[in-house]
């Protein structure tokens, strides 16, 4: 609709001209007035100059982007445009548009000379999550009267990585107890043999032991035989954080941002921790890294897409838009996951209070759902755009 008035609006003017014009000129044959002739011949060069002056403008342009080779979603992204003139004669009033990273910068090249290179800088104040090898350029001239444009198109390639954006998490969820070497433990880490702080026991020497931990007390009984003794201590370790997260195509587009939002600040909170991680997105065109650090979790996490739930069974925390489970013809919300801890992301909180249905849980719904993991004595968290930082999962 926007796009038929701004094009309305642009044909009206030209279309008036052209109109006086053609009504000039048969007043002039009715009453034999040369000066009719020679106003309405005057409008008509106009018209006929300023349709053919931006078509010629906007040919023999070519564009260049120079954009940064990472940016976050949400965060003004400064790029430059190289604008070459491939012509002899001067080019003026250039109109750039750039769409890319799922937004649109704009800029304007006043004047650029025969064969010479104008840089423009503009801003894209909102790009998207996302992993980019380019976008269009669109030139458009008006000169040198504005009444038509001409436009070209260009594809300008980049290589650009959006991340997602994230925020401070305060900790973890807690996970359920695990047996451990040990016997039963209440904590969510476990022991095993290191040189941490707690004792673990006595055991022979090995090249590259610290010297501290000889037991000389027990060594001197073998030190004729040149035998020593260390203590062995033990290390705490955590288990894996797997973090699922489910991007139903259903969901809005932003519950499925903060999918992935909340899920990058878990995983590089988890990372900082030193805790080994895993995630599982469903099918996705890259597999989560296999040695995954900082730039390998937030680049996986830019290039996710729309798709099927993944399996969240053993997973420790599993991030979903409010989507009803559908089972046996019926959409009921189910708090079935096989996660320790749901975080569930309110879509009706995205979409507004104005939307009054859509295939998403009702708010009765979401807390139907969250009572009913809480009930399996499973954490769950409802999150919607408002998020107070550092985010406690409580």
């Amino acid at each position: 609709m926007g796009k038929s008035r701004d094009r309305a609006r642009r044909l009206g003017k030209p279309a008036l001209l052209i109109f006086l014009t053609i009504i000039l000129y048969l007043i002039a044959m009715n009453s034999g007035a040369g000066w009719l002739y020679v106003v309405s011949a005057l409008i008509g060069s106009a018209v006929a100059v300023s349709i053919a002056a931006p078509l010629w403008t906007a040919r023999g342009i070519e564009a260049i982007r120079l954009a940064p080779v990472i940016g976050r979603a949400g965060e003004p992204l400064r790029c430059t445009l190289e604008v070459r003139n491939t012509g002899r004669l001067a080019r003026h009033l250039l109109e750039v548009g750039d769409e890319f990273a799922g937004d649109t910068g704009r800029a304007v090249v006043t004047r650029v000379r025969g064969g010479a290179t104008a840089r423009v800088e503009y801003v894209l104040e909102n790009p998207r999550r996302g992993i980019y090898s380019g976008g269009e350029i669109v030139v458009e001239s008006g000169a040198p009267f504005g009444l038509f444009h001409g436009r070209r198109k260009i594809r300008a390639a980049s290589n650009t990585v959006i991340h997602p954006r994230t925020f401070d998490v305060a900790a973890l969820p807690p996970v359920a107890p695990l047996d451990t070497e040990r016997g039963d433990r209440s904590e969510s880490s476990t022991l095993h043999r290191g040189h941490g702080g707690e004792f673990w026991g006595i055991r022979e020497y090995r090249p590259g032991d610290p010297a501290r931990l000889v037991a000389w007390r027990r060594s001197a009984r073998g030190l004729a035989a040149g035998r020593l003794a260390v203590r062995e201590l033990a290390q705490e370790t955590y288990p894996p954080f797997v973090l699922a997260l489910n991007l139903d195509a259903r969901a809005p587009r932003e519950a499925r941002e903060m999918v992935v939002s909340a899920g990058a600040s878990l995983l590089l909170f988890a990372l900082r921790e030193g805790r080994v991680v895993r995630a599982d997105a469903g099918p996705q065109k890259e597999p989560f890294p296999e040695q995954p650090d900082q730039d390998a979790v937030l680049t996986w996490c830019a290039g996710l897409v729309a798709s099927r739930m993944p399996d969240p069974s053993g997973a420790s925390v599993e991030i979903r838009p409010s989507m009803p489970i559908t089972r046996a013809g019926s959409s009921v919300a189910q708090g079935e996951s096989g996660a320790q801890t749901v975080v569930l992301i309110s879509c009706r909180e995205f979409v507004g209070p104005k939307t009054r249905s859509g295939p998403w849980m009702t708010l009765e719904e979401e807390q139907e759902f969250l009572d009913e993991v809480r009930r399996d004595g499973r954490m769950a968290v409802r999150l919607g755009p408002d998020l107070e930082e550092p985010w406690r999962m409580e």
